[in-house]
């Protein structure tokens, strides 16, 4: 398996200027009403007084439309990757949101339908939002109808820009009784210092202290130790799928029990699924590309009508 992510998922995205659309609130349509009848009142009753409270609501519900649009406009929003969740976990889309003139600007929030995140005033540094939607299956989903949203300044306006759709990997829900299989005789990354110096890599426990490269350590703070090529590794579990019982899903979630637990106490797995695997290591990059595969074994051949279906139900 490559070291790409499954479908592509890209670290950074691009900065985008996007259209707002700008609609009433209902508080806003009662505002209307209110001054359309005051209007009227004073038409009745040729009061003066009147008159001007009509027209004074009148321009305040026109400036406010005005105001609540501008509050939006051509800001510039940079999506962040969403973090991978296990399944039934919340989704967490975030962003960047700033205005390249560096106008403060008010009460902007992120959202979807009817779920909203904290709304915050952006200042010349930028604004942070994030948003927190219910679980979804496992897979690689698409979040659509995300949005920037703002009713500044009283409430009357409600200015919104869509966002386009962001990518999740969901891994599968950790779960399964099932002790850790035994460690069969298959080697792993080496552990004896025979061969050609390979290179660093990330500390794991259970390393030799005498293998730590200790300069490594003083100028970075890092625990890294030396790879050789060469030497015979220790045995390593080798986590297969034939090995769980059930249905796909459950058979999953076994695996990934397995992999939390093994990766928890620092032991080194390799991965077996119909297809593809994953070569015995241990450490955080190695679990990430075990969960992912986890996370789009058999997906392929729902297509995408699934997608769409789970993302309309949360919508």
């Amino acid at each position: 398996m490559s070291g790409k992510r499954p479908g592509g998922l890209a670290p950074v995205s691009c900065p985008l200027i996007m259209r707002s659309f700008l609609r009433p609130t209902v508080t806003g349509i009662i505002w209307f009403l209110a001054a359309l009848a005051l209007l009227a009142t004073a038409i009745n009753y040729g009061n003066n007084l009147v008159f001007a409270l009509a027209f004074m609501l009148l321009s305040l519900w026109i400036s406010a439309a005005w105001e609540c649009w501008r509050n939006l406009a051509g800001l510039e929003w940079r999506a962040a990757p969403i973090p991978p969740v296990f399944a039934g976990d919340a989704l967490c889309p975030c962003g960047k949101l700033r205005d390249p003139a560096g106008r403060r600007r008010e009460r902007i929030a992120l959202g979807q339908g009817r779920r909203a995140g904290e709304a915050a005033d952006l200042d010349g540094d930028g604004l942070h939002l994030e948003l927190a939607l219910p679980g979804l299956p496992r897979g690689q989903r698409t979040v659509t109808g995300l949005c920037l949203f703002s009713v500044h300044p009283l409430g009357l306006w409600r200015t919104s820009r869509l966002l386009p759709p962001g990518v999740a990997l969901i891994y599968p829900r950790p779960a399964g009784d099932k002790p850790l299989p035994g460690k069969t005789p298959r080697p792993a990354h080496r552990q004896q210092e025979s061969g050609d110096f390979q290179g660093v890599r990330a500390y794991a426990p259970g390393d030799p202290p005498r293998r730590v490269n200790w300069r490594l350590y003083a100028r970075r703070e890092e625990l890294a130790v030396n790879a050789f090529d060469g030497g015979q590794g220790g045995h390593a579990l080798w986590l297969d799928m034939d090995a769980c019982d059930g249905d796909l899903e459950t058979r999953l979630s076994q695996l990934c029990q397995w992999i939390v637990t093994a990766e928890r106490q620092g032991l080194e797995y390799g991965l077996r699924l119909p297809g593809q695997g994953q070569p015995p290591g241990r450490g955080r990059e190695h679990q990430q590309r075990c969960l992912e595969a986890l996370a789009v074994q058999g997906t392929e051949a729902r297509g995408t009508d699934d997608e769409r279906q789970e993302t309309a139900r949360h919508a």
